[in-house]
């Protein structure tokens, strides 16, 4: 027991003495083995402490993976789903080394981050406001972006709106295979309280669309959402609690910000509706969602596995700036009144003092980096920012908006490498040359899925330039002596590089120059690269330097297999426990059948 209690009945009354008792060392010990938040969507290794961390008192602590296929003992992620989590059992067995016999468990569920098989970021936006339809724009890293289809829309306003403009495109990938847009339907040349409704959009592909409107002052005839003046950026959220009527679950919940001329309605408020099955319109009549007592416009919502909470960006409509809000649910409780869900707002979190609209928040590919991007309409602009967390962001860049390339409020998404080439060929797009990920190889099956590597890495390009010359793809080069020779390994964007070669050569920069080589610069220079996902690639440079002086040679690499399995320092002697290995190298605990063994 860790506190005791006192109890004493005294005449008709209970009188209650609590009397609290110290909490042992070793239980306060048990206590404090924590793992944190990180293993509710786990991307990278734990490091597991192999005793508490407490430090007036230390107790060992081993730890037991349920499935080694996706963690190992020792925290090291083994292997992923794609497209979706793996949850593992890690039991911590924490020794009383006060007793002689006591060792209590502690169990961590593990949700392993299914690897995310993309490769690209496709911008979905309108460019100005003379300009409302909808074009895209293609990127690598999420940041910087190319626009497609030649500088030319994708979908035409006056094909699929009542008004003619669309606006403010929100996309959404769902489970059920199907990518859904919506629009504000809208002409901002007819002022900006001319906006009646929506369009809804859904793909299979991004590139062919169904579409439908929905028009409130028809669809909620003789009601005051009838009178609408604004029905502003609409957006998707995936609702997988949705019930079907059918036997599944999930439904797109569909919100946006209203405006009445009626008064019922005072300034802009959220509001939401679900679609219906084919999403060609909504389902009953809107409900509350959110407003914080002025007018909200521009919400965005996203889900954080690791805290298990929505985050809920919007704009400060009349007062700048952009705050959010967080909730454990979507709806608030049974009985509780609408919007009761959601928290305080949060301080702004823009980090520029220009004024900024149309707030979108998306996730790195394979990493738990979340990016917080806005329209600094004012300026030209678009800025970005970054957080592990969703609470703390730092400025990353700002991409300049001109050309082709004029983004407005609009969606970031990625896309696999397939969609991208398919994207390229119905929306030409011959400056930008995109980013292929490959997904890991394969190194089992769970539950009849293939279970993947835990990270797949970028493959290296190694460009060389000798003297004046070109930029060369090789391995394998000769050089006369006196050159200069530069290695320029291509991802040109890359994170994080690490060199190793001859005549102590060392170095953590993508490029380098090497003058005046001679002999003492031939031999293998072996370059590895750590992607953003923080996997490694590794190639391997040969140069051989044209010095008769100094000429080359091919070192030894042969390793004898009994030096392999002997240590040569000590007296050779027969060892009569035998040790067994399968085909692959691996050690055996015990001798199996029909197997050769080697003693050693």
């Amino acid at each position: 027991m860790k506190r005791s209690f006192a109890l004493a009945i005294i005449g008709a009354g209970i009188a209650f003495s609590q009397d609290i008792v110290e909490i042992s060392p070793f239980w306060a010990a048990y206590d404090s083995v924590k793992l944190g938040n990180a293993i509710n969507d786990l991307y990278e290794d734990l490091v597991l402490p192999d005793s508490t961390p407490r430090t007036d008192r230390k107790y060992p602590i081993t730890w037991e993976s349920s499935d080694t296929l996706f963690l190992g003992h020792d925290g090291r992620i083994n292997g992923r789903f794609v497209g979706e989590n793996k949850v593992v059992s890690l039991t911590a067995s924490i020794k009383n080394v006060d007793t002689s016999q006591q060792t209590e468990k502690k169990l961590f569920k593990v949700s392993i981050h299914g690897y995310e098989p993309y490769s690209n970021y496709l911008f979905a936006y309108f460019p100005s406001n003379d300009n409302e339809n909808i074009y895209y724009a293609l990127s690598n890293d999420g940041y910087s972006f190319t626009a497609m289809n030649n500088g030319k829309r994708v979908v035409a306003a006056d094909t699929v709106s009542i008004k003619k403009g669309l606006r403010d495109p929100h996309v959404l990938r769902a489970p059920d295979g199907w990518f859904y847009m919506v629009n504000t339907d809208m002409k901002s040349a007819e002022g900006w309280a001319s906006n009646r409704g929506m369009v809804l959009m859904r793909s299979r592909d991004l590139i062919n669309w169904e579409h439908s409107t929905v028009h409130f002052p028809d669809k909620y005839k003789g009601k005051n959402f009838a009178n609408v003046t604004r029905v502003w950026a609409p957006e998707t959220f995936w609702d997988d609690t949705y019930d079907n009527g059918d036997g599944t679950k999930g439904r797109p919940l569909v919100y946006f910000s209203l405006l009445t001329n009626d008064g019922t309605i005072p300034y802009d408020k959220v509001f939401y509706a679900y679609s219906n099955k084919d999403f060609t319109d909504l389902e009953g009549e809107p409900q509350h969602f959110f407003d914080r007592g002025k007018s909200t416009i521009d919400m965005d919502i996203v889900y954080n596995p690791v805290d298990k909470f929505y985050h809920a960006f919007y704009k400060n409509e009349g007062d700048g700036g952009i705050c959010k809000v967080t909730a454990s649910s979507l709806m608030p409780k049974s009985g509780a009144a609408s919007g009761s869900q959601w928290s305080k707002p949060s301080k702004a979190l823009q980090q520029t003092t220009e004024a900024v609209e149309g707030a979108g928040v998306f996730k790195l590919i394979n990493q738990n980096t979340w990016v917080l991007m806005y329209d600094c309409y004012m300026n030209g602009h678009y800025q970005f920012t970054s957080s592990s967390d969703l609470e703390n962001f730092k400025f990353v860049q700002d991409t300049k908006t001109s050309g082709a390339f004029t983004p407005r409020h609009g969606t970031i998404l990625p896309v696999t490498a397939e969609e991208t080439a398919k994207l390229m060929k119905a929306f030409p797009t011959p400056d930008f040359e995109p980013r292929v990920i490959d997904i890991p190889d394969s190194i089992g099956v769970c539950d009849g899925k293939k279970v993947v590597g835990p990270c797949s890495g970028t493959k290296i390009i190694p460009y060389v330039k000798i003297d004046e010359g070109g930029w060369n793809e090789t391995l394998d080069l000769k050089v006369a002596k006196g050159a200069t020779v530069q290695f320029g390994p291509h991802p040109w964007d890359g994170k994080l590089w690490s060199w190793e070669g001859p005549n102590g050569f060392k170095s953590t920069t993508r490029e380098n120059t090497l003058k005046n080589v001679d002999g003492n610069f031939s031999g293998y220079y072996t370059v590895t690269y750590t992607n953003e996902t923080g996997c490694k690639s590794t190639a391997r440079i040969k140069m051989v330097v044209d010095d008769p002086d100094k000429p080359y040679v091919e070192p030894d690499t042969t390793v004898s297999i009994a030096k392999k399995y002997r240590d040569f320092s000590k007296p050779a002697r027969l060892n009569r426990n035998p040790v067994y290995f399968d085909l692959l190298g691996n050690r055996l605990k015990a001798k199996p059948r029909n197997t050769v063994y080697i003693e050693r």
